[in-house]
């Protein structure tokens, strides 16, 4: 079985991770409770967020697109945008729920 090796930050540190499942991200779909699913039915997989734009992140619930539960680690965070500086902002935003 061939199986990715995938380099995520884990508090702040970047490390390398073998993975041979990763579950993709499905907007309005993959929210921290179905996270948590996948994640008791696989509990090695690489579980993404959905994408949240940053101008939801700067102006929304950022507890609701940002939230986690600790269990669902290793989880990626994904931002959406064009704007260099609102994308840096967000990543900083976004750093203490790491």
């Amino acid at each position: 079985m061939a199986c990715d090796i995938l380099q995520i930050m884990i508090s702040g540190k970047n490390k390398l991770v073998e993975r041979c499942l990763c579950v993709a991200p499905m907007m309005d779909w993959t929210d921290r409770h179905c996270r948590y699913f996948h994640r008791i039915l696989a509990p090695s997989a690489v579980l993404y967020t959905e994408m949240v734009t940053t101008g939801a992140v700067l102006h929304g619930d950022r507890e609701r697109l940002l939230g986690f539960n600790e269990e669902e680690h290793p989880l990626a965070l994904q931002l959406g945008g064009s704007d260099p500086a609102d994308l840096a902002e967000c990543a900083r935003i976004a750093k203490p729920v790491d």
